[in-house]
């Protein structure tokens, strides 16, 4: 069991496009063929977002280059990505910072969104390189520092392959083939990739990062759906949840001394998951496939004030029956919790004060490719975290 402090994070299903086959979860990305995302020779379909550095192709390789005074540059893809798979192989000078944006946006002449980070600086030899970091925002949101199998295989002065999967609330990178950084997290559903060469200050001295092998697979996307009931009076004991979907969210009012709420989601053969939403604290409960309860526990802390309890977001994600992440916020507080639970589909089950709920949304699969996004919205961008 394993408790951090996040900031906010969302929830899953799967319902298919009307033009597509039912889903029997998600996309294989086996049965999806490979395509090259290297730039042409004149670099259309890219477009340069911040500074001033410069970007060409030579030898079946994109090289770019920093420039003295410029800020943080990126060439990024006119074209927006949701659900892919993604491999690079990235070589990049010791003195200089880089990354890979994914799930991406311009904002206020920066690139804001994912990034894979690419640190090969010799002097902090820190190595996160394919470690997680929300550029323009929250900043690290999944280093490398408690990873050292990944940090291991790094190579400062070679090529570095990563691989990185993103698929709905999921995502995860591999450094040279060893598990780096996973996260639950839809705060971005989709977005341009973006290659960037770093600001080095007034350094005159041009500095390169050196990218080849970039390809990708377009598994689609997912959006949120709302599950509205008629009215309160004849609101759904039970959801029945579409294969594959494991990624839920509900907005929990709070209700001085009412009935608590609960909540029980399982798919009826492996594991499930109890959660009781009381005046003053959130009870949960799982159990295995031979009907034993091997733990529960009462999450008590931040949430809610004085006699009236819990309200907020409760999130639920679900990568595999070994790991199940929930998330709860009262809007202030955040806390996420990973514990053992179903796999994806099955139902969820309400009961005692249902009206308490006043949201309930999926994320669910689009199977169909989205159309290429042409024009990327500009505002202000906050500042970002250091590294």
């Amino acid at each position: 069991m394993k408790f951090l402090w996040l900031p906010m994070l969302l929830i899953v299903g799967s319902f298919p496009c009307a033009d597509s086959p039912a889903p029997t979860g998600q996309e294989d990305p086996a049965a999806v063929p490979w395509e090259s995302l290297m730039p042409p020779q004149d670099l259309s379909g890219w477009k340069i977002v911040g500074g001033t550095a410069s970007y060409r192709i030579e030898d079946s390789q994109l090289i770019g280059q920093s420039t003295a005074g410029s800020p943080n540059t990126w060439l990024v893809t006119e074209r927006h990505f949701g659900d892919f798979e993604l491999e690079y192989e990235f070589l990049c000078d010791p003195s200089l910072n880089s990354g890979v944006q994914i799930r991406s946006e311009a904002s206020g002449g920066m690139a804001r969104g994912f990034q894979v980070e690419i640190d090969v600086d010799d002097r902090r030899q820190r190595y996160w390189s394919a470690g997680l970091y929300e550029e323009g925002d929250r900043g690290w949101i999944d280093s490398l520092e408690d990873n050292p199998q990944a940090r291991a295989v790094h190579k400062p002065d070679d090529w570095n392959r990563v691989r990185v999967v993103a698929v709905g609330a999921h995502l995860q990178t591999w450094l040279n083939g060893v598990a780096a950084a996973e996260v639950f997290d839809t705060r971005r559903l989709s977005g341009f990739i973006g290659l960037q060469v770093h600001g080095v200050g007034n350094r005159q001295e041009p500095l390169e990062i050196r990218w080849r092998g970039l390809r990708v697979r377009d598994l689609g996307s997912h959006h949120w759906s709302v599950l509205k009931p008629p009215t309160d009076s004849d609101w759904v004991e039970t959801i029945t949840l579409p294969q594959g979907c494991s990624t839920f969210r509900l907005e929990v009012t709070a209700e001085k001394d009412a009935e608590p709420l609960g909540i029980h989601w399982g798919d009826g053969e492996t594991r499930s998951v109890s959660f009781h939403f009381s005046d003053k604290s959130i009870d949960y409960s799982y159990r295995g496939k031979d009907g034993v309860d091997p733990a529960g526990d009462t999450l008590h802390g931040p949430f809610g004030t004085g006699q009236i309890g819990f309200r907020g977001r409760f999130q639920v994600f679900s990568g595999s029956p070994e790991r199940s992440s929930l998330v709860v916020s009262d809007g202030r507080d955040r806390l996420l919790l990973e514990i053992p639970g179903p796999a994806g589909g099955g139902q969820i089950r309400l009961s005692k004060r249902r009206s308490r709920i006043q949201r309930i949304e999926v994320l669910i699969p689009r199977i169909c490719a989205e159309k290429p996004q042409q024009k990327t919205p500009e505002g202000v961008a906050p500042k970002t975290p250091p590294r």
